[in-house]
């Protein structure tokens, strides 16, 4: 078994895209990680070159093993343990707009999902090339492959978390607000605590306060990206210092936030 203190490590930089947007790019190398439930605001993207990542995503759960592509959409709710001994993988996170553009897609809707896992060493080998070379210039090349293997070019569904419009505001509040009182949450989307809760639990599977939770490390991450320091994000996100932000940071999104950088 690696020592993580001398092992490999990790790393996740943001990529410069055209205007003002960014990707990101995960190279993961160490064995054992396991992540949290957690979402990303972009398309995900990712191939493993060596050992196995089980992960749950969206309800369903899933193998992955070296030669597979793994394809996730916006806002999915997913965790996943990677094996023990070698282990590496690469992710890319690429905006939902900068994607429809480049696929010519509605930039508010996505097509359903017809796959999240697939073999296609060829096409594993070029997304872990991409990652490990920051090639920017691959990446329109890679999305078209990827999605086009997993989502059909047609059926299109909504880009948003959940299918009831009451939930929206409580969305908003939840995401905006580091410590939010439910009470109020709920009775901006007009419903009643015990209703709102019920409601919530049932279309996004998480309860108001998990989701709450979740939101706050994405958040933080965003600010991250636009250049705040970890000390400032961690108290303007709620977090009770920066120790509990790093840790929960890592549990997410596989490294801390001294090793989220721009590239």
């Amino acid at each position: 078994m690696n020592d993580r203190r001398h092992g490999p490590s990790s790393r996740l930089t943001r990529l410069r895209l055209a205007g003002d947007q960014a990707a990101e790019v995960l190279v993961a190398a160490e064995p054992e990680q396991r992540f949290s439930p957690h979402w990303h605001e972009e398309w995900s993207i990712g191939a493993v070159e060596e050992g196995l990542c089980e992960f749950a995503c969206a309800g369903g759960r899933y193998r992955a093993s070296a030669g597979s592509v793994v394809v996730m959409p916006p806002l999915a709710l997913h965790t996943a343990g990677v094996s023990v001994g070698r282990f590496a993988m690469a992710m890319f996170y690429l905006p939902a707009g900068w994607v429809a553009r480049e696929l010519g897609w509605p930039e508010d809707r996505r097509p359903h999902m017809r796959q999240v896992s697939f073999r296609d060493v060829g096409l594993q080998r070029d997304v872990c090339d991409a990652a490990r070379s920051a090639r920017v210039d691959a990446l329109p090349a890679l999305a078209r492959r990827a999605l086009g293997v997993a989502a059909p070019g047609q059926a299109v569904v909504p880009l948003r978390p959940t299918h009831d419009p009451r939930l929206q505001p409580a969305l908003e509040l939840l995401a905006r607000d580091a410590v939010p009182d439910m009470a109020s949450v709920a009775r901006r989307c007009a419903l009643s605590r015990e209703h709102f809760h019920r409601l919530f639990r049932a279309e996004l599977g998480l309860t108001p306060g998990q989701y709450a939770r979740l939101a706050k490390i994405v958040r933080a991450k965003s600010l991250l990206g636009h250049g705040h320091s970890p000390a400032s994000v961690a108290a303007e996100c709620g977090f009770v210092d920066q120790a509990h932000f790093s840790r929960w940071f890592r549990r997410c999104f596989g490294v801390t936030p001294g090793r989220y950088g721009t590239q």
